[in-house]
């Protein structure tokens, strides 16, 4: 087998026959069965998402295989490669995110219990962020469509015959526009590379991209003005406890500016 990626979870393999092997760290054994049961749930949903077809075990490390996972390019690494398609790459992950928030499922975790717990956790944010956050949660709706939850550039895989959004552990069932303000402090706020120039130039093709993306979101499935961005603050509360380095104070920063204005002063992100 030929190692195709590796993540900070797991390593990822194309197998001879040319399916795809997810194997995990020794210390991430116990994410496997929650992955497998999440794939079963997204399938019985008639969610586009990678299908489990066995699992295996490699020198006593678990591993998945899926049956209708390509090998292709990360989002990243697509964008990387081919700067000049950035448009219509964020056009195609809007048209995939919005696919998804069509499947409803009442087998999936609670969103809404999962962001709780993540805003009383959360590492960085004050004590009135966390307080404002939730209270701001308690009055937004909550929802049984299928939501990811972690959209960024390394979890979808670019294909010729048809992309794909990947690594489902995070899925829930709730409302889309939690898991679009998600996505997108996510591709606003992700790593820098090192070097002035390509911090600059990845700052400015970040900006066009998600931009783009929410556009032709928001063309697929509309929303009134000032509903997606009521949801800004709760999410990027619970999303500053799982990024370290310069995405958390990015997001703390995010979040400082919202507790002074306000989502009626702070629409751009649904703009």
């Amino acid at each position: 087998m030929i190692k195709i990626g590796q993540g900070h979870k797991s390593e990822v393999f194309e197998l001879p026959d040319g399916r795809v092997l997810k194997l995990f760290f020794s210390r991430f054994a116990s994410l496997a069965p929650v992955e497998i049961a999440i794939c079963d749930s997204l399938a019985r949903a008639g969610v586009l998402a990678p299908r489990v077809d066995e699992t295996i075990e490699v020198d006593g490390r678990p591993g998945i295989v899926f049956r209708n996972l390509k090998v292709g390019q990360t989002l990243s690494s697509a964008i990387r490669t081919k700067p000049w398609q950035i448009l219509a790459v964020a056009r195609d992950l809007a048209r995939l995110h919005a696919g998804v928030h069509e499947c409803s499922s009442h087998e999936l975790p609670s969103q809404r219990t999962r962001l709780e717990e993540e805003i009383r956790a959360s590492v960085g944010p004050t004590e009135e962020a966390r307080s404002a956050a939730l209270r701001a949660l308690g009055e937004l709706p909550a929802g049984e469509l299928v939501c990811h939850n972690d959209i960024h550039g390394l979890n979808v895989i670019v294909h010729p015959s048809g992309s794909m959004i990947i690594d489902w552990v995070l899925a829930t069932q709730g409302n889309p526009l939690a898991d679009i303000a998600t996505g997108v402090l996510q591709l606003r706020f992700g790593e820098q590379p090192r070097g002035l120039a390509a911090r600059a130039a990845q700052e400015l093709g970040r900006a066009v991209f998600w931009r783009a993306y929410l556009r032709r979101y928001l063309e697929l499935r509309p929303c009134r003005a000032g509903e997606l961005a009521r949801w800004e603050l709760p999410v990027a509360v619970a999303l500053a406890g799982r990024r370290e380095g310069r995405m958390r104070r990015q997001l703390l920063k995010r979040i400082e500016y919202l507790m002074r204005n306000g989502p009626g002063q702070a629409r751009e992100v649904a703009t």
